[in-house]
């Protein structure tokens, strides 16, 4: 023994001579040295390195005592498992083994609180339920089936003990304000509106702030649910303003209602924008009186405030009372209402909003034959703004008000050429740009049809016949009165 004792140190410092640094020459190579260094698994650590993970898992939740949640993971692991192989997804909640264990951690213990303290336990165990909550809110993309299939689980265990919840109310309010947020990101915002309301009957009379970790006197849940509660409320209105109208009107008033629930001076910019989109949704109704009032009820507040976040509400303003201003035959007052918000949108870069804006003012500037010129310059501007931006459907407007304009400023011109044409030719010769555009359709008509017409206006058709203009039997036309601009032939 003491033989082998002196091998084993002459090898070791023949190592060291020719391994010099410091980590090398710690390195041990006593075999019951480095099992004893070696930290044994537990039957569970075995059984999940083993595996599979989801039943090693199941089995440690049954011998925990849990009931709901084994149940749970055994259908999460079926949905994960036939969305990778239908290649669905490509990242598995498995592969990221510390999330997946602390998710059903949380889980587990909100679980065992309830079984173990009944209705004493609620409070810890929706504390558990909103952790979870926020501990895959950073993974909604990549593990999005997961945080899906939490969320329904979670929620539906809050609507079982509904009106039991007592001191776990807030953590209640704070799931269905975080589910209903979801629901919003998913489009679905019927049932995120209803979600809504429901933390809203929870949040109110309480002081509780918006995040769990903010200091007193901070924002409270109840001015944060309100706030989300009154956004979606109007754009939801925006959505059935077409189809039903007096229920967005309601819904308009109904988010008034909210905001002056949480006090009107703290939120005055939503206040507002309450009242703006009440005007417009009587607008669209067609009752032009009560959105004119609206706008008046509402105007002293919006002039008065300069912070930046109240611009796009004096935007809306001065667009909403000018289109009012128009309804009621005041041009005057339209033109100049609709120049503030021109102004503003410019000022701060609002090209949406400018485009728009210049669409109601050539509008306004086409009814004038004095004034089709600044017409057709407004109808340019939003043009470009609107290639700027690829907004294909405003741009296809933009074009027809623009054709609108010059069709309805050669109209005169229309008329008195038909007027000085003759029977053997059309005077039309201002339409030669538009014969020639027409060309191919006409050639897909076919000859036949062509021929069985009789009327002289297919004498345009034909391109082989000269412009009337240079034919000297041509005596029906008076030079005096039209002038043949460059181009036009």
């Amino acid at each position: 023994m003491a033989q082998r004792h002196k091998e084993m140190m002459l090898l070791s410092r023949q190592i060291k001579s020719k391994f010099p640094h410091r980590a090398f020459r710690e390195i041990t190579f006593d075999r019951e040295v480095i099992r004893e260094s070696i930290t044994p698994l537990t039957y569970e650590a075995a059984r999940r390195v083993k595996g599979p993970i989801y039943e090693a898992l199941e089995d440690e939740l049954r011998c925990a005592g849990c009931r709901m949640l084994p149940e749970f993971l055994r259908c999460l692991a079926t949905k994960e498992q036939s969305l990778f192989d239908s290649l669905n997804i490509r990242e598995r909640i498995t592969d990221d083994r510390p999330l997946l264990y602390a998710l059903i951690e949380n889980l587990k213990q909100a679980e065992l609180a309830v079984l173990q303290r009944k209705l004493k336990g609620l409070k810890e165990c929706f504390s558990l339920f909103y952790q979870t909550m926020v501990l895959l809110e950073p993974y909604r993309q990549k593990y999005s089936y997961a945080l899906t299939a939490v969320l329904e689980h979670i929620v539906g265990l809050c609507h079982n003990i509904d009106g039991q919840e007592r001191d776990a109310a807030e953590m209640i309010a704070r799931i269905y304000h975080t589910y209903a947020m979801y629901l919003v990101r998913l489009g679905q915002r019927t049932s995120a509106i209803s979600y809504f309301q429901i933390a809203m009957n929870l949040v109110r009379g309480h002081v509780w702030t918006a995040q769990v970790d903010m200091r007193a006197g901070s924002q409270t849940l109840h001015e944060l649910v309100a706030q989300d509660l009154a956004r979606q409320l109007l754009i939801h209105g925006k959505q059935i303003v077409r189809q039903q109208p007096q229920e967005a009107i309601a819904i308009a008033r109904k988010a008034t209602v909210l905001i002056a629930e949480i006090g009107r001076e703290k939120n005055l910019d939503i206040f507002c924008d309450t009242f703006l989109e009440r005007a417009f949704f009587l607008m669209e109704s067609g009752n032009y009186n009560a959105a004119q009032q609206c706008l008046e009820q509402i105007r002293p507040q919006i002039i008065a405030c300069t912070d930046y976040k109240f611009v796009k509400l004096n935007i809306k303003y001065y667009l909403f009372h000018g289109q009012c201003a128009e309804i009621f035959e005041n041009p005057d007052k339209a033109i100049s209402s609709y120049k503030k918000a021109l102004r503003l949108s410019r000022l701060y870069s609002h090209k949406d909003t400018e485009a728009e804006i210049l669409l109601y003012l050539g509008k306004i500037f086409a009814k004038d034959t004095q004034k089709t010129s600044i017409a057709k310059k407004c109808y340019e501007q939003a043009r470009r703004i609107y290639v700027d931006f690829n907004d294909v459907h405003s741009l296809k407007m933009a074009n027809y008000l623009l054709a609108k304009l010059m069709a309805d400023e050669i109209t005169p011109l229309y008329m008195a050429m038909l007027k000085s044409s003759t029977s053997q030719y059309c005077a039309f010769f201002n339409l030669r740009q538009w014969k020639n555009r027409c060309r191919p359709f006409w050639k897909k008509l076919g000859g036949e049809i062509i021929k069985q017409e009789t009327d002289d206006i297919y004498c345009l058709l034909d391109e082989e016949k000269e412009d009337p203009a240079s034919d000297s039997s041509y005596t029906g036309l008076d030079r005096k009165v039209f002038k043949v601009e460059e181009g036009d032939v």
